[in-house]
Protein backbone atom coordinates (compact mmCIF):
# COMPACT_ATOMS: atom_id res chain seq x y z
CA UNK A 1 0.00 0.00 0.00
CA UNK A 2 1.58 3.27 -1.13
CA UNK A 3 1.06 6.26 0.83
CA UNK A 4 -0.11 9.98 -1.47
CA UNK A 5 1.60 12.93 -0.74
CA UNK A 6 0.21 16.13 -1.65
CA UNK A 7 2.18 18.85 -3.40
CA UNK A 8 1.86 21.00 0.07
CA UNK A 9 3.61 17.76 2.15
CA UNK A 10 5.96 17.27 -0.42
CA UNK A 11 6.86 21.08 -0.15
CA UNK A 12 6.83 20.76 3.33
CA UNK A 13 9.57 17.95 3.22
CA UNK A 14 11.45 19.57 0.32
CA UNK A 15 12.05 22.60 2.64
CA UNK A 16 13.30 20.71 5.52
CA UNK A 17 15.80 18.73 3.04
CA UNK A 18 16.82 22.16 1.61
CA UNK A 19 16.99 23.60 5.56
CA UNK A 20 19.57 20.60 6.10
CA UNK A 21 21.60 20.92 3.32
CA UNK A 22 21.76 25.14 3.04
CA UNK A 23 25.04 27.05 4.04
CA UNK A 24 23.32 29.27 5.24
CA UNK A 25 20.12 30.76 5.88
CA UNK A 26 18.07 27.49 6.00
CA UNK A 27 15.60 29.03 8.63
CA UNK A 28 14.88 31.87 5.70
CA UNK A 29 14.12 28.33 3.31
CA UNK A 30 10.92 29.22 1.39
CA UNK A 31 8.76 27.72 -1.34
CA UNK A 32 10.54 30.34 -4.21
CA UNK A 33 13.68 31.22 -2.55
CA UNK A 34 16.88 30.26 -5.09
CA UNK A 35 18.34 27.29 -3.49
CA UNK A 36 22.06 28.93 -4.57
CA UNK A 37 21.33 32.39 -4.34
CA UNK A 38 19.52 32.65 -1.27
CA UNK A 39 20.55 29.73 0.28
CA UNK A 40 24.35 28.52 -1.20
CA UNK A 41 23.75 25.42 -2.19
CA UNK A 42 25.56 24.91 -5.21
CA UNK A 43 26.78 21.96 -7.85
CA UNK A 44 28.51 19.78 -5.49
CA UNK A 45 25.97 20.39 -2.50
CA UNK A 46 23.23 19.66 -5.01
CA UNK A 47 24.34 16.17 -4.61
CA UNK A 48 23.69 15.82 -1.31
CA UNK A 49 20.01 17.30 -1.88
CA UNK A 50 19.74 14.63 -4.70
CA UNK A 51 20.58 11.88 -2.26
CA UNK A 52 18.89 13.32 0.80
CA UNK A 53 15.46 13.30 -2.03
CA UNK A 54 15.83 9.89 -2.96
CA UNK A 55 16.00 8.66 0.46
CA UNK A 56 13.45 11.14 1.63
CA UNK A 57 10.76 10.21 -0.95
CA UNK A 58 11.80 6.76 -2.02
CA UNK A 59 12.41 8.03 -5.81
CA UNK A 60 15.73 7.42 -8.40
CA UNK A 61 16.52 11.16 -9.70
CA UNK A 62 17.84 9.63 -13.49
CA UNK A 63 20.82 11.28 -15.26
CA UNK A 64 17.83 13.44 -18.01
CA UNK A 65 16.57 15.14 -14.88
CA UNK A 66 19.97 16.09 -13.56
CA UNK A 67 19.59 19.94 -15.19
CA UNK A 68 19.87 22.94 -12.17
CA UNK A 69 16.76 24.10 -13.66
CA UNK A 70 15.26 21.29 -12.19
CA UNK A 71 16.44 22.27 -8.50
CA UNK A 72 16.15 26.21 -8.20
CA UNK A 73 13.55 26.18 -5.36
CA UNK A 74 11.40 24.31 -3.28
CA UNK A 75 8.31 24.87 -5.89
CA UNK A 76 10.35 23.51 -8.51
CA UNK A 77 12.12 20.73 -6.63
CA UNK A 78 8.58 19.86 -5.30
CA UNK A 79 6.90 19.28 -8.82
CA UNK A 80 9.93 17.36 -10.22
CA UNK A 81 9.29 14.81 -6.68
CA UNK A 82 5.80 15.25 -7.10
CA UNK A 83 5.88 14.04 -10.88
CA UNK A 84 8.55 11.07 -10.07
CA UNK A 85 5.84 9.67 -7.25
CA UNK A 86 3.13 9.22 -9.41
CA UNK A 87 5.47 6.91 -11.51
CA UNK A 88 6.95 5.10 -8.64
CA UNK A 89 4.65 1.44 -8.91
Amino acid sequence: MSIVLTVDEIKLRVIEVVSRNALYNPDKVSVLSHIKNDHGIDSLKIVNVLFDLEDEFGIVVDQNALVFENFTNVEKISLFVHEKLGKVG
